[in-house]
């Protein structure tokens, strides 16, 4: 059986790394895409995969760090963009920068890293998309408008994706999860979060993410969405079906009038 390759950004922390170990050690080759670094260097000293540096909010350099990885290893099987940042603060108190900083990582990463692995996949009929979104990108959270606006772009991305690759033999996933026990939660929790809204949703591990992941791709009929984690699927019911009453929750969760 060939040996099946995957782009996945993100890699040098969180969910990137944790995926990128997991691919490395069941015999994928991996390019690892993140910022250029000792925290890239050491995941690729640590797992043996190809490192890429790449700012995923450049263009060129996008586009370039994907003919690279084209031409090394092949048709790339698998995108796992799991690049992402956090920005926390009250809309008042954040500088628009901040804003635009967020939505050209989050969001616009994704559709540059989409466009550049996704001819190829459409040419082979094959492959495998999976978009790191958030249940942020489902439920509003006071003190994190700049990161919310990101993951419900990205989910709306994620969706109208699927509906026109459709039958193209290409699967998308959006993940979905809570609060997951990463670096970027420990610094979300440094910065002044509720206590009370810190458990509304429980941390999950990321290893549950990853697992998560791994069984509705095996499941070809599978839906897009992934939800890990026993509370994220009955919160995304509750916005869904509930909305204000979920928002008089989280409203008083926050302590904001």
């Amino acid at each position: 059986m060939a040996t099946r390759i995957a782009v996945v950004t993100g890699a040098a922390s969180g969910m990137g790394r944790l995926t990128t170990e997991r691919l490395a050690a069941a015999g994928w080759a991996v390019a690892a895409v993140d910022l250029p670094g000792p925290q890239l260097d050491a995941v690729a000293a640590e797992t043996g995969v190809m490192p890429y540096p790449c700012d995923v909010c450049d263009d060129s350099q996008v586009t370039s760090t994907a003919q690279s990885v084209v031409e090394r290893f092949g048709a790339v099987d698998r995108l796992v963009n799991a690049a992402g940042i956090a920005l926390p603060g009250r809309i008042e108190d954040l500088p628009t920068g901040a804003f635009e900083r967020s939505m050209n990582v989050n969001y616009l990463g994704t559709v540059r890293w989409v466009k550049a692995v996704l001819p190829g996949m459409s040419a082979r009929g094959a492959g495998e998309i999976v978009l790191f979104a958030s249940l942020a990108g489902w439920m509003p959270t006071p003190g994190m408008a700049a990161y919310t606006a990101t993951k419900f772009a990205v989910v709306g991305f994620a969706e109208t994706l699927a509906m026109e690759l459709e039958s193209s033999g290409i699967r998308v996933r959006c993940v979905c999860p809570g609060a997951v026990q990463t670096p970027m939660l420990d610094d979300i929790m440094a910065h002044g979060m509720s206590e009370r809204l810190k458990n509304l949703s429980r941390p999950v591990a990321p290893e549950q993410v990853i697992q998560a992941v791994e069984a509705s791709l095996s499941r070809r009929h599978a839906g897009i969405y992934v939800f890990p984690g026993a509370s994220t699927k009955v919160l995304w019911r509750a916005r869904r079906l509930s909305p204000r009453t979920l928002a008089g929750v989280v409203r008083r969760l926050s302590a904001v009038n």
